[in-house]
């Protein structure tokens, strides 16, 4: 293949690339991305660390994972957020909930830092400060669509995206829960 042959051809490749990532919405069905993000401690944390293809070990545990993209001047994720609590208490052997969330433009992270002060949660909480996590999950063309949740099962497959204020989380999942999870 000469130069100019090529070149044409990477050019080609990166433009089909770059198109299926701006029309790949996530869907259900799909392999969850990874991610690595630090929470307010600055731990670190993994999707794949307890959602992964292949069998469990005694030292690496498999849990389904219930993610939620929040921000904290968005009134349905705050308004959602008991759900997501409620839903924690009840789930927490089987499932690991992570909340995700993404920073206000201006003071982002003292506005967060605040709120979490105030609001002591019983979950991790990681900070996407660049949103490069949100862009993989919910970025629909330029639009972050808030709340978010994804429920992604033990194999990292994602079983449930639900957008918009959920009042009733566990019938929302319905059967994405699977008896597993009982």
């Amino acid at each position: 293949m000469n130069k100019q042959a090529f070149a044409f051809f990477v050019l080609c490749a990166s433009l089909l690339v770059g198109s299926a990532a701006l029309a790949g919405k996530l869907k259900v069905g799909d392999k969850a991305p990874d991610f690595m993000l630090r929470d307010r401690e600055g731990n670190m944390h993994r999707l794949s660390d307890v959602a992964f293809k292949g069998k469990e070990t005694s030292y690496r545990k498999k849990k389904k994972v219930l993610i939620d993209f929040f921000r904290t001047d968005c009134k349905p994720c705050m308004q959602e957020l008991p759900e997501i609590i409620k839903f924690h208490g009840k789930h927490k052997d089987k499932v690991q909930v992570l909340m995700i969330a993404l920073l206000e433009e201006k003071g982002g992270r003292d506005k967060l830092n605040n709120w979490l002060k105030a609001n002591k949660l019983p979950f991790p909480v990681l900070v996407d400060a660049y949103e490069t996590v949100a862009k993989k999950y919910i970025v629909d063309g330029e639009t972050l669509s808030l709340p978010s949740i994804f429920f992604i099962d033990e194999n990292g497959i994602v079983r449930a995206q639900l957008v918009g204020l959920k009042k009733d989380l566990e019938t929302e999942l319905g059967g994405a829960l699977g008896t597993a999870v009982q």
